[in-house]
């Protein structure tokens, strides 16, 4: 039986000792730069391109010893490499801190913190082979100093949860260990797996794919036979929206990467092609109406043999491409669009298509300016040819197999890296990939990470969604939960003050509000929108992310649009599933309560 108390306690006198090493390492190398830069324009030119080299050096030290700080490291290894010598412990972190046995995760070494304790081996830089015993492994979660999560295992012990600190009560019930163990299985083969070709990262909502991804890319930046090639300045990264994009934004600086290029599909097509407008998500004033505009123009995206980009008349070709294809009222509406400027995900992707098709590869066009000899400056402009090593393509199951295929036509064909995350089970929008042969994409089991769901839901939200007639499975240790509550309500006013009720009764980190339709959300956007802790957004949004509590609001008869077989068979079809797909997004956004909204029940008017 081990002593928690006891390791705890080891542990954070050490932490404290480690942070203040650190500490004091920064100090004193901001002191060196400090003194490098005052003295740099009295050295000589060649004792400048010396010096150079130190200042850059201990600028990125800084910014190292800055991050270890907060955070010195995330796994220890207790480790005899001789039955001679002392045992000894080797710290692991995101850099190297040697004073204090800290070394990089991407050290040789570092294999042996994905070992079970025992014999280990792994080859040293110079292609030795080491032999070592690995007596005991901890791995910590450290933020800001202090630890929020730590366990251990030994040769004498199985791996067991020694402290772990809960960010809030309402997500007292997230099964963490069970997330770690999925996170450390598949850690080492997603950051380790060979740089060269496409790689899979798949599961729901919760189950940690996107950290994972994002490790993958600090893992080729930092690898010392692989910085080159992966590159700040070479790397993309998709995402589906603002919103994402800030989480991004967050979390990369944290993993060591900056300047990273992370952009919308829509932003990167409207800079290629060098053209001013509005993105719409889809045009139409109804969900009937928007389907079968999409459907048409989905068929005008397969069938573009015999035309040719022209920037100069966008909206012309457009409408040439799409006469075939729409009738009389898609026609005016086209129009209505025209004069609004706007560019939907299938005319942007069209245009890129016939775009490369023109100039045989996607580039863009960069203003810059030179100074001339008689002091003038003059405008002038070049054309780069976009080139990825690695491409991060979050929610790809949301992508048309052309938009992936244009991605993938910027790739290096060297390092042919793509990083796909997401859930082919999730699709939401029409046209999207359905499989992997739609896009010529083939990856060896190997390089395919499956998550599977770790619910942080209660019981009875899981109930209320079998009942719906999905296959889900209701882990025994989750809580119980509050039952699910259903309402029926004629009115928007109504929900709203129903949701207002809601608030009263109950103290919670966030709550979002989920509809169909963005227009039907106005109302509550307004009512809430002086409470940071609500969301209101739609189910298409609302994919990705969680809420402690969830409302659906709108819920009627007409909520999701039906189809005639005969006339519309692969619309139909397509539709049913998306349907399918769409609630359960919404559904199981919600962690501890759920409550659903409208003039009729939910099993009433889907069939499922």
């Amino acid at each position: 039986m081990i002593n928690k108390e006891k390791i705890l306690s080891q542990a954070r006198t050490h932490l404290a000792k480690a942070c203040t090493s650190i500490k004091n390492g920064l100090v004193e190398t901001e002191k060196s730069l400090k003194i490098s830069k005052e003295r740099f324009s009295s050295l000589s030119f060649a004792d400048q391109i010396v010096e150079s080299g130190i200042i850059d050096y201990n600028q990125r030290r800084v910014g190292e010893l800055a991050h270890l700080e907060g955070s010195p490291y995330f796994v220890r290894c207790d480790v005899l490499f001789s039955a001679d010598e002392k045992e000894v412990s080797i710290y692991f972190a995101k850099f190297m801190f040697n004073q204090e046995s800290i070394y990089s995760w991407v050290a040789p070494a570092s294999v042996m913190r994905f070992e079970k304790p025992g014999d280990v081996v792994f080859k040293r830089p110079d292609g030795t082979i080491q032999k070592i015993k690995l007596l005991r492994k901890d791995q910590y979660m450290i933020v800001d100093g202090k630890i929020k999560f730590l366990s251990t295992e030994s040769i004498d012990a199985e791996r067991e949860l020694v402290y772990e600190e809960y960010f809030s009560t309402q997500k007292s019930g997230f099964i963490l260990p069970e997330i770690v163990a999925q996170m450390e299985k598949a850690q080492d083969q997603v950051i380790r797996a060979y740089h060269i070709g496409p790689f899979l990262i798949s599961g729901p909502a919760g189950s940690g794919k996107t950290t994972l991804a994002l490790h993958r890319v600090a893992y080729l930046m930092q690898s010392p036979d692989l910085a080159d090639i992966y590159t700040s300045k070479s790397i993309i990264v998709f995402v589906q929206d603002n919103g994402t994009r800030e989480y991004f934004l967050h979390l990369l600086p944290e993993l060591g990467i900056d300047d990273v290029l992370i952009t919308t599909f829509s932003e990167w097509a409207f800079k290629i092609l060098g053209i001013d407008g509005n993105f719409t998500d889809r045009f139409g004033d109804s969900e009937y109406e928007k389907d079968l505009y999409e459907f048409q123009k989905l068929k005008a995206l397969e069938n573009l043999s015999r035309y040719v980009y022209l920037k100069v008349s966008i909206f012309g070709l457009l409408e040439k491409i799409y006469s075939k294809f729409f009738n009389e009222q898609q026609q005016i509406l086209f129009r209505r669009q025209m004069r609004d400027g706007a560019y939907d995900r299938i005319d942007l992707t069209l245009l890129l298509k016939l775009f490369l098709k023109s100039n045989g590869k996607l580039s863009i066009i960069k203003d810059y300016r030179v100074q001339q000899n008689n002091g003038s400056v003059k405008n002038k402009r070049e054309v780069t040819q976009l080139e990825y090593s690695l491409a991060v393509v979050d929610e790809f199951q949301n992508y048309l197999p052309d938009q992936l295929r244009l991605i993938k036509s910027c790739i290096n064909e060297k390092s042919q890296s793509i990083v796909y995350v997401g859930d082919m089970a999730q699709q939401v929008k029409l046209g999207t990939i359905r499989q992997w042969e739609d896009i010529s994409e083939q990856m060896a089991q190997e390089r395919k990470v499956v998550l599977e769901k770790v619910y942080r839901n209660t019981k009875n939200i899981l109930a209320f969604i079998k009942k719906l007639s999905y296959s889900i499975e209701i882990p025994d240790q989750l809580k119980e939960g509050v039952l699910v509550g259903e309402y029926i309500l004629e009115t928007k006013n109504q929900e709203v003050a129903k949701i207002k009720e809601i608030i009263k009764k109950n103290d919670f980190g966030s709550m979002g509000i989920l509809g169909k339709d963005s227009e039907y959300l106005a109302e509550f956007k307004g009512a809430f929108s002086e409470n940071k802790k609500i969301h209101v957004m739609t189910m298409n949004e609302a994919q990705g992310v969680e809420f402690d509590i969830v409302v659906l609001v709108g819920i009627n008869k007409d909520m999701f649009v039906s189809y005639d077989g005969d006339i519309h068979m692969d619309l139909a079809e397509e539709k049913r599933r998306i349907n399918k797909d769409l609630l359960y997004v919404a559904l199981t956004r919600a962690i501890s309560q759920l409550h659903v909204m409208g003039k009729e029940k939910l099993e009433n008017i889907i069939s499922l």
